[in-house]
């Protein structure tokens, strides 16, 4: 079977995405970026989108979110204070982006990861497993994503420049 990608602007995309999104449907997107390293690859992985009604929103959830003019995340909700949302890539030691939950696009539901057809469900025990324990080694993750990224470079999957730069 044949599959067609197409690469279109940010804003176009996400513009679809988002009607799709308000229409009922679902979306899947190519991840762009290192934001959510560990677990998810730019180009290489993909993240499955349905819409969510804003209070629905919790933390531990992936949304893809406005949280400025035409700039989208798709990261974590590390926090929640009523309709405010403190988000922070998985791949991030520091920094973190705030929106309102009325700025959420979509929440992930699955992601195919390594180019596999079967999608690991957020709602399944693996994804569970592994955002608790991620979220508890926040205080480690420079280590720990310095040798994810060491080990990647000895292995020629990632370039010697910061992946930002490439």
């Amino acid at each position: 079977m044949y599959t067609r990608v197409l690469e279109v602007p940010n804003h176009l995309l996400i513009a679809e995405v988002k009607r799709a999104l308000q229409q009922g449907h679902t979306a899947t997107l190519r991840v762009k970026g290192y934001s959510m390293r560990l677990f998810l690859e730019s180009n290489r992985d993909k993240v499955l989108l349905a819409p969510i009604v804003p209070e629905a929103v919790k933390v531990r959830d992936v949304v893809l979110a406005e949280v400025s003019p035409e700039h989208y995340v798709l990261h974590r909700v590390i926090s929640r204070r009523d309709n405010r949302l403190v988000l922070m890539g998985d791949g991030n030691i520091k920094g973190t982006e705030t929106c309102r939950d009325t700025d959420v696009v979509g929440i992930a539901t699955a992601f195919y990861r390594k180019g596999r057809s079967k999608p690991d469900r957020t709602d399944g025990l693996k994804w569970r497993i592994y955002s608790q324990v991620w979220l508890a080694l926040k205080p480690f993750r420079r280590i720990i994503l310095g040798v994810y990224r060491r080990v990647r470079i000895l292995l020629g999957k990632d370039s010697l420049q910061h992946p930002a730069q490439t």
